[in-house]
Formats: C-alpha cells, structure tokens, sequence
C-alpha cells in the first residue's frame, strides 16, 4: 500500500471517528434541560423587542392556501417536521394533545412537512390521528424563517406573530405547554 493510500485511509478514518463522536454527543444530549439548542428569544427582552415571524402562505393537505397571519390573535405553534423523523414522531402526539386541550382557547397549531409528497404526508396525517393544521413546505419556507438547521423545528409565536420562541430537536409536552400558558396570559 502506497504513503498516499495510507495517507487517504487515514483522513477517512478521522472523519468517519469524528462523526461518531458528533452523533454519539447529540444522542447523549437532554433535551428536557433546555440548555442544549432551545434558543429562547424572549429571556431578558421586552415583548415588543421579539422578532417578527415571517408570513407564508402554504397548501394544505387538500390543496387549500393557508397563511400564517390568518391566525393573528392567536398563539401560535409553528412545527417543522418530515415523516421519517424518529424525533418529529415522538413530538408530534404533544403538539395533537396541545391542540385538543387549547384549540378552543386561542392556540393553532400548524405542522410544516419538509421535502416530502402530499400523498405521503397524508397516510402518515392519517396513521398519526393528526387533526391540526398540515402544510407542505418548501426550502422557501425554510428559508424565510432562518434556515432550518433540522428537524424538528419548532417555532412558539405569540398572539401579535412574534416569536417567542425556536427550539431545535425534540422537547417534551410540558415544555410546549409552559409557552403556550405564558402567551395566553399575555
């Protein structure tokens, strides 16, 4: 084996050794502590200093659009997911109790499917008993609200469309259900 193949074999083995260290990291990470990506953007800043959420107007399942703002007045939970998420399925049952037990109090909860064919986000919507809002995004989308890093994504916006908001990865039902209480005493 020549220094240069040797040399190649090497650098694999440290970038497939990184990796495993990367993954092993992420999976060792507790989400239920909120320090690890819950970027709250709400800590030590007034109200009316939170971001604005970006507007968008996406189809639903039966092909009607669907705009964010049309839920002004109402605290919003934004959730960008994708079918084959372990994480975004485990999540997806708190965001359906969320919507059963504050629907008729002022919450909408609206899931964005990344990437993925209506038909196939349909039959998992059905499988799941998944009775909020379901949209198909786009990388526009994603784009619009800062680059989904990954999935899921969820977004916590207020009653007036700022965000309260943004947790990357997987969160329990109690962390949801602490915003969606604070925002509705707003």
């Amino acid at each position: 084996m020549s220094t240069k193949t040797r040399g190649y074999i090497a650098q694999a083995m440290a970038l497939i050794l990184i990796a495993a260290g990367v993954t092993i990291a992420w999976m060792n990470v507790d989400p239920s502590n909120g320090d690890d990506s819950a970027r709250s953007l709400s800590s030590g800043v007034t109200m009316d200093a939170r971001p604005v959420a970006p507007d968008f107007a996406l189809p639903d399942l039966k092909n009607n659009t669907v705009k964010l703002s049309a839920y002004d007045g109402q605290v919003r939970i934004v959730d960008f997911w994708a079918t084959w998420c372990p994480p975004c399925r485990k999540e997806i049952p708190h965001f359906q109790a969320l919507h059963e037990k504050y629907g008729d109090q002022g919450l909408k909860v609206i899931g964005v499917a990344l990437g993925e064919e209506a038909s196939v986000v349909q039959a998992f919507v059905d499988r799941m008993k998944m009775t909020y809002t379901s949209l198909l995004g786009d990388t526009q989308v994603a784009q619009q609200f800062g680059g989904i890093e990954a999935i899921p994504t969820t977004f916590v916006i207020d009653k007036k469309g700022r965000v309260y908001k943004k947790y990357i990865g997987y969160r329990d039902y109690e962390t949801f259900e602490r915003d969606v209480l604070a925002l509705m005493a707003e």
